[in-house]
């Protein structure tokens, strides 16, 4: 099978998938009142469809495009439909049940008023297909994300100089990250579906697991995968691929030589330069050193000791020009396992 005839299964699948989420949502004989967080979710699920046709149109026959055009094109006039029926005609606000959901740098539950100024809402409604975990407008934040149902999606947009930590014991049906720059997430959990980045500078995405990776108008980033499929990259260059390996029974990673496929939709044939891989003169700013430093800053509890960490991290982890003083890093590194209470590994 060539790698077109694999780009084109995998969007068919995905099409088939999130359609039928859609169709079942639109359907249903019964909706939460109020019904914003349902109508907050079909429209980013569906906007998130109508970008994969329009992304598709590269690669697809022009039946094929007119064909899946004219079926998102239905659910919109669907959607709208519902929009006019369920929705009060003045104006809505998000859900304050964000507390639920998000929490601060150590791990416990956050009240709202102690991330301002994040803009945090998940949008979860009554009915149990339905759950978008929503982190935007975030500046300078440690966030590590409790456990979500297996059917959450979460959607990252502008985020700047943050460190975005999505534990093992998580597990969710797809990613979508929009406008991120000098920042580092981290998905330790199982995502079933896809992942997608748009706008991702100057950062470093860790991911373990994924139906499909796709990265669009992207660059200067480092890109840690583990078991992934459909890997895509489109407008985007000077990104650096790497193998992760996971051991979540001991909070570590190993990172090797990305020996698998990557379809650059702007370079079909040939090897691409926009992304290169680890090699012997070539490697990411992103270590195994700064994964575990990630995850001992998600267990700590002192929030001038997390916010102090989380800046050096993101400095070394993203810049191969910064040195630090080796002397106050051990230091550092030592109080922190202190505070957390785990051995210093050799």
């Amino acid at each position: 099978m060539s790698k077109l005839h694999q780009t084109q299964q995998t969007f068919y699948i995905n099409f088939r998938t999130a359609k039928k989420e859609l169709d079942t949502l639109l359907a249903a004989d019964a909706f939460p009142s109020p019904a914003t967080d349902l109508i907050d979710a079909i429209d980013q699920k569906l906007a998130a469809l109508i970008e994969d046709v329009q992304n598709a149109k590269v690669y697809l026959a022009p039946y094929d495009q007119r064909a899946y055009t004219s079926q998102v094109d239905q659910l919109t006039k669907e959607f709208r439909a519902l929009k006019e029926k369920v929705m009060p005609k003045s104006k809505f606000a998000f859900s304050t049940r964000s507390r639920k959901f998000i929490t601060n740098g150590h791990g416990a539950e956050a009240d709202c008023s102690q991330l301002k100024p994040i803009k945090s809402s998940p949008l979860v409604s009554d009915l149990r297909s339905i759950a978008v975990h929503q982190l935007q407008r975030l500046d300078s934040k440690f966030v590590t994300v409790q456990p979500l149902p297996a059917s959450t999606s979460i959607l990252l947009s502008q985020i700047s100089n943050c460190i975005i930590f999505v534990p093992s014991s998580t597990s969710f049906s797809s990613v979508r990250v929009t406008d991120c720059t000098k920042s580092i997430l981290v998905f330790a959990g199982e995502i079933s579906g896809p992942i997608h980045l748009s706008q991702v500078t100057t950062s470093a995405i860790v991911v373990r697991q994924a139906h499909q990776f796709r990265v669009h108008e992207s660059s200067d980033s480092d890109i840690l995968l583990g078991e992934t499929g459909g890997r895509i990259i489109e407008k985007s260059d000077d990104l650096i691929f790497a193998k992760a390996e996971f051991d979540n029974a001991n909070d570590r990673i190993t990172i090797s030589q990305f020996t698998e496929s990557i379809d650059d939709f702007d370079h079909p044939a040939g090897q691409s330069p926009n992304w290169s891989t680890i090699d012997e003169d070539t490697t990411t700013k992103f270590t195994v050193e700064h994964y575990e430093r990630i995850i001992l800053l998600s267990q700590a509890t002192n929030d001038q000791q997390i916010q102090d960490g989380m800046t050096k991290t993101i400095q070394a982890a993203l810049s191969r020009d910064i040195v630090f003083d080796g002397e106050d890093e051990l230091r550092g590194e030592a109080e922190l396992r202190t505070s957390t209470q785990q051995p210093i590994r050799p």
